[in-house]
């Protein structure tokens, strides 16, 4: 029984697993919009008989599936967004989109809600079979992709009862993560001008657009005096529409990444500055749009060393030949060297590695080390004690946001990859529920004394999921 009951039951639901994120590959939405990924997910946990509450606040594709009525409760996350102009089709080593421009699974989203799924499945019912206390839920988590999704589920409280939360992510390694990563705003800049003609009176206008390039060159000067460990990205939404008129609406959209919130706010204050001269400087009006906000993650040892028992204990993923084939294909996706640079930043030899393929699990990053990238589960764990962990998903040197990411994300391969991710997360959790509840305490200990003292700030009450400006 036990662990070997969640590995049974997992085994009896591979098929229709596999079969559902492949499905959602097949069917990528935008963030907000995963009306079938989420439908798909809902219907398949409420046949097994977990109660599903839906939506969450505003959020219509937003979902908590629960089993259990005691203490502990234990949070599984998932998403299911995709991410634009990531069209891509599966299985192949080189760039041949399904569609030019359209969305793709290029993150693994697919992956990520369908093994936690496979985990809440697996562990509801072996708790059913063994009568075990506790609680379970599984969050059905929109628009993790720059809309941070999982921030207006917080400020709906519904994380705010959980002992702890575990999540995951598609990668190129089973592993655990030690480290932190950045908190992020996204916010729109629009500038309003004055429409001419570009040739015959260009006096009479004010462009836009020329606002939009100044608040780029200011931008690039303030570069200078942030922090190193800052970013600050953009890219132009709307620079006119006739290269004859003087645009009179052009806008932009930035990221402002930093490794704590305080500083990430520090930086956007500044930006908004910048664009403020920028219209002066043009005679236009400026308007600015709060997209979304995440809090950097705080990274939980204990959880992460119980995760990390539990890859060992799992048994490997059962890949056959024709997908590690695959696997070893995509070397020739990618420059020469790539390979051997990647694995040397996990200290492995290369000559373990095969089908570049890592050989074991790997503990990743320690908690001065802050990672570049960020998420909207780095405000779930500031509200509660929250495992980060990996699975191979793809091979090793495979990055997400890329084709080669959606190409791998769509087959079988990463499919198995993502049920063994999904066994240990329930793994860990039943081991919380039963035997190790005293990692509950040191996690929660842990988690206390890295906040420093500060607390969880929510976004603004006001603030509505992002919808394009027309």
């Amino acid at each position: 029984m036990s662990k070997e009951s969640i590995h049974a039951h997992i085994e009896t639901l591979r098929e229709e697993l596999q079969n559902m994120a492949l499905d959602i590959w097949a069917h990528p939405e935008a963030g907000f919009q995963e009306g079938h990924a989420s439908t798909v997910q809902k219907e398949f946990l409420r046949r097994l008989g977990a109660k599903i509450t839906s939506p969450i606040d505003m959020l219509d594709t937003a979902f908590v599936a629960e089993y259990g009525d005691d203490k502990p409760v234990i949070g599984f996350l998932g998403e299911f967004d995709a991410l634009p102009g990531l069209s891509q089709k599966a299985g192949l080593n080189h760039r041949e989109p399904l569609e030019d421009g359209a969305y793709g699974h290029g993150c693994g989203h697919n992956l990520l809600g369908t093994g936690s799924v496979a985990a809440f499945a697996g562990l509801m019912l072996t708790m059913k079979e063994e009568g075990l206390p506790g609680t379970i839920r599984y969050y059905g988590c929109p628009a993790e992709e720059i809309y941070s999704g999982k921030s207006f589920m917080a400020r709906a409280g519904v994380f705010d009862d959980l002992d702890c939360c575990l999540s995951w992510h598609p990668s190129g390694e089973d592993g655990v993560g030690y480290s932190n990563n950045t908190a992020l705003t996204t916010m729109e800049f629009h500038f309003t001008g004055v429409e001419a003609h570009a040739a015959a009176n260009p006096h009479l206008g004010r462009s836009a657009l020329d606002a939009v390039e100044l608040m780029n060159v200011g931008c690039n000067y303030l570069r200078e005096h942030i922090i190193p460990a800052a970013r600050v990205a953009y890219i132009i939404t709307d620079g006119g529409k006739a290269v004859n008129v003087v645009p009179g609406k052009a806008s932009s959209q930035y990221a402002i990444r930093a490794p704590q919130v305080d500083q990430m706010n520090d930086i956007t204050r500044r930006l908004i500055d910048v664009a403020k001269g920028a219209a002066l400087m043009t005679g236009t009006t400026m308007e600015y749009v709060l997209v979304g906000v995440y809090h950097n993650r705080l990274p939980n040892a204990a959880l992460a060393d119980l995760a990390y028992e539990n890859y060992l204990q799992a048994p490997p993923t059962p890949w056959n030949e024709e997908e590690l084939a695959f696997a070893a294909s995509m070397t020739d996706a990618y420059p020469a060297g790539t390979l051997e640079r990647v694995v040397k930043g996990y200290g492995i030899p290369l000559e373990e590695v095969h089908n570049n393929l890592l050989p074991h699990p790997v503990r990743m990053g320690n908690k001065a080390k802050v990672a570049g990238g960020s998420s909207d589960v780095g405000d779930v764990s500031w509200i509660t004690p929250t495992l980060n962990m990996t699975g191979t998903c793809c091979p090793v040197m495979v990055n997400g946001h890329t084709w080669q990411g959606t190409s791998c994300y769509g087959t079988t391969f990463a499919a198995k990859g993502m049920i063994r991710s999904g066994e240990v997360l329930a793994m860990t959790a039943y081991d919380l529920l039963t035997t190790r509840q005293d990692v509950l305490e040191k996690a929660r200990e842990e988690w206390e004394h890295d906040k420093e003292g500060k607390s969880y700030t929510p976004i603004p009450a006001d603030l509505k999921p992002y919808t394009a400006k027309e």
